[in-house]
């Protein structure tokens, strides 16, 4: 579904992401996590070609995204993002805000857009709430709603960055709620997410990501148990004894 090969972002002195190579399959679902400013979401972006690698490439069902010549409009239409910080419209209601994608990028018609629109804000039982404005709304409504979003342009894959990272305990049980859904029906995703209960539950693969490149890959049962790296053995400790405390 999705792929990088020796993926590279530099910016200046700073090597954001380090020769990183990933495969995420058809109805996979993988996590990413590891200690703040390791680079991961410069990764996702990367992945979703809304920052431009340095050196490296990525694939879109076999479909080279980093070769000249290709339109990045329509690719990035084919991944849907979910950004940490979750950017709505506020001129807009919740329809407004998840028609937007379909009628601008997709050139849909208004009533083709607004149907997808409806459906998507039902995937994430948001549909009695889309006549409100995001001023109307808590932040974690405002986050799935940010989530149907993604869902009306009928991605192939969705990413997310961190979605509850800025919520609070209540609130992100609203968000990882939407994201058991989605898991559920098979949706391709790859999660940045320090919720560890929900990455046992869900996740198929969990990646450590640190110092721009991947230091372990492997099961939920593996991290929770015996992390090979002691890098990971610490960070997981930390992260378990957090969830704990909450």
């Amino acid at each position: 579904m999705l792929e990088c090969r020796n993926l590279w972002k530099i910016y200046g002195k700073i090597v954001a992401v380090k020769d990183v190579s990933l495969e995420i399959r058809e109805g996979d679902i993988k996590l990413i996590f590891g200690p703040s400013g390791s680079g991961k979401s410069t990764l996702a972006r990367c992945l979703a070609m809304l920052t431009t690698p340095t050196k490296g490439d990525v694939f879109l069902k076999g479909e080279c995204l980093t070769k000249p010549g290709v339109d990045l409009n329509k690719a990035r239409a084919r991944v849907g993002f979910v950004f940490q910080h979750i950017w709505l419209f506020h001129h807009l209601n919740a329809l407004g805000n998840v028609e937007l994608g379909p009628r601008r990028s997709l050139g849909l018609p208004k009533k083709e857009a607004r149907e997808r629109a409806n459906q998507a804000l039902r995937e994430v039982r948001m549909e009695e709430w889309a006549k409100h404005y995001p001023a109307q709304l808590s932040g974690g409504q405002q986050q799935r709603v940010g989530i149907a979003r993604a869902l009306a342009m009928h991605p192939e894959i969705i990413i997310l960055d961190e979605p509850t990272s800025a919520l609070d305990p209540e609130l992100t049980g609203e968000v990882i709620d939407t994201l058991r859904d989605l898991a559920k029906k098979g949706t391709t995703m790859l999660i940045i997410s320090h919720e560890m209960p929900f990455a046992r539950e869900v996740a198929d693969e969990m990646i450590f990501f640190d110092e721009g490149t991947i230091i372990e890959r492997g099961s939920p049962e593996r991290f929770f148990t015996k992390p090979s790296s002691e890098r990971a053995r610490r960070f997981m400790a930390r992260l378990i004894k957090r969830t704990r405390r909450e």
